[in-house]
């Protein structure tokens, strides 16, 4: 009976890490680059990139889009970017005011513009999500959905013009943002290039945004339930 419980209740613990896991941040667009998983290490999770080297994403200076994904029901978001080739010490320059989100899963910038002097140049565009977690820089979920490499870092070249919108561009239903003082985060940039104003632009929400709200509570539900179960069982090997 006691291996039976010890079985059980190192699934559950099991179980239970694993929603815990997708509680974090992804990026989904720009494209994300990098090779090493370490959330609590900036910039990139430890990953340096060569910029004469590294693929990178077309980026418009007059407006394109950066997209996450969270299993946090609220986070606060730093967009910035730097040419410097030593990330460790490298001036960062903050390209959007710091944002908010509530509401689990997609969200959505469409619009994030870039000064001008930059364009013809590559980057390093770092999103860093602010959360219950503390900061964290990097995550990628693999195709079977575990995570497997960071990926909060991208290798930008930003171009003249406008950028259309991404189909990783959605909102999930019950997603909203505003501008938010965050003063760790501020921490993080030398200069600002955006002012803060009553809300950021928004995109309109789409069904493939509302389908990804419903599918990811639904998760979050159903880990809940095995590992009560695991539990229940556990507990029923000792009677």
């Amino acid at each position: 009976m006691a291996r039976l419980t010890s079985r059980s209740s190192f699934l559950a613990t099991a179980l239970a890490l694993a929603c815990g896991i997708r509680a974090h941040f992804t990026l989904r667009y720009p494209a994300p680059l990098g090779a090493i998983e370490d959330q609590s290490t900036g910039p990139c999770g430890g990953y340096t990139p060569d910029l004469s080297t590294v693929e990178t994403t077309d980026f418009h200076v007059g407006g394109d889009a950066i997209a996450v994904s969270t299993g946090h029901a609220q986070n606060n978001w730093l967009y910035r970017i730097t040419t410097d080739d030593d990330l460790v010490s490298a001036n960062w320059t903050q390209v959007y005011p710091i944002v908010i989100q509530t509401g689990l899963n997609a969200y959505c910038q469409p619009s994030v513009t870039i000064p001008e002097e930059f364009e013809g140049r590559k980057a390093i565009l770092s999103v860093v999500g602010h959360a219950s977690d503390g900061l964290l820089y990097q995550v990628r979920s693999s195709s079977e959905g575990r995570l497997w490499r960071s990926e909060w870092c991208a290798a930008v070249q930003f171009v003249p013009g406008e950028g259309s919108r991404p189909e990783a561009c959605t909102n999930s239903t019950g997603v909203d943002a505003s501008f938010e003082n965050d003063a760790e985060l501020a921490s993080l940039v030398g200069d600002s290039q955006s002012e803060e104003s009553d809300s950021p632009s928004s995109p309109t929400e789409t069904p493939d945004g509302a389908a990804s709200s419903t599918y990811g509570s639904l998760r979050g539900f159903g880990c809940l339930v095995t590992v009560t179960a695991m539990v229940l069982l556990g507990a029923g090997t000792m009677i």
